[in-house]
């Protein structure tokens, strides 16, 4: 197909999100920080805002959208839904009641791209037993896909991104290196990308693509379950911030210092990273629909651990929560793990 998702925007997934101090004067600026009432039990900065309506009930809603991160339109309509999904999972909540899907791009589009990516994003929600009730659609210069999500929860089974505790072990649940890997996919269907790429291995460059693709249309519902199981101190999923950015929201809300002392990454990426400049092997590299970093007891972090195994997700122990004013450290040479 000579329309390309990917072409056509220029930038990528949550590449597209403000960085976080542009975010955090915007906010400022408009007065959304200010203080809400007693029922409002988390607003901006958490992963999903949480309002109790009830005893034991509670209202979650978030909303997600950025451009193309693949051509394939089922594929890009999957990674959507997993992203705005995640900011429920990351609660500790499993029930989702409905998504409305957002939707945007230019005349010139086919049509039957459209189709695809909501096909995509429907078929995913729908596996998650999560409705697609409706949505909005616009005409817009670059495609975009997203959607809105309202979950129900126990309020005071929530588990929020302030809370980790001096002691706590830091456990992330898919690898990162979704940015380079990507810029791979991208390039080597360009004549100048596969120059660049020269001397690369071709088989590293598909396992990276295959790994990063796979992770983003991997629900973290089965995280979330866990949560349910397990007493969780904190939790933050990693998407447009980076790691070290959202373990730096951990971190300020905790007032704790976080030390990430290994960086799980997907194999390949950094060979790949080398080759294009990402932040990657400083936490800081952007990553879509990304894992959730666990704050978890010492006590607790075997049991976390098997329940995790059961489910069959994929985890590594990153880093730890010390004494301190809410930082994030990156250990200058953080052991790199390879998934």
């Amino acid at each position: 197909m000579s329309y390309r998702l990917t072409k056509v925007v220029p930038v990528h997934g949550c590449s597209c999100k403000l960085p976080q101090y542009q975010l955090g004067e915007l906010l400022d600026q408009a007065g959304m920080t200010s203080e809400f009432g007693p029922e409002v039990l988390a607003g901006p900065w958490e992963n999903s805002s949480v309002v109790k309506i009830a005893d034991g009930i509670a209202i979650l809603n978030t909303l997600d959208f950025f451009t193309p991160m693949v051509d394939e339109p089922e594929i890009q309509g999957r990674i959507a839904g997993s992203n705005v999904t995640s900011d429920i999972y990351t609660l500790g909540v499993t029930k989702i009641a409905s998504v409305l899907t957002i939707m945007a791009f230019p005349e010139n589009m086919p049509s039957e791209l459209a189709v695809g990516m909501l096909k995509g994003l429907g078929d995913f929600c729908r596996e998650m037993d999560t409705p697609v009730v409706g949505g909005h659609t616009i005409r817009n210069p670059w495609p975009i896909i997203g959607g809105a999500a309202t979950g129900i929860g126990d309020p005071e089974k929530i588990v929020y991104t302030k809370g980790a505790k001096v002691g706590d072990r830091l456990f992330l649940t898919k690898p990162l290196g979704i940015a380079p890997a990507m810029a791979a996919y991208r390039l080597r269907k360009e004549e100048e990308g596969k120059e660049l790429l020269e001397g690369v291995p071709e088989d590293l460059v598909d396992e990276a693509v295959n790994q990063a693709i796979t992770g983003m249309i991997t629900s973290n519902k089965p995280v979330a379950e866990v949560m349910q199981q397990v007493p969780v101190h904190a939790a933050t999923d990693v998407t447009g911030f980076g790691l070290k950015g959202h373990a730096a929201n951990m971190a300020m809300l905790g007032k704790v210092d976080i030390v990430i002392d290994k960086l799980w990454v997907i194999r390949g990426t950094p060979t790949l990273t080398d080759l294009f400049g990402y932040p990657l092997l400083t936490g800081e590299s952007k990553e879509t629909a990304g894992g959730i970093l666990l704050a978890v007891a010492k006590e607790n972090a075997d049991d976390l651990q098997s329940e995790l195994d059961k489910r069959r997700v994929k985890h590594v122990e990153v880093g730890y929560v010390k004494e301190g004013d809410g930082t994030v450290h990156v250990v200058k040479d953080a052991k790199v793990i390879e998934a």
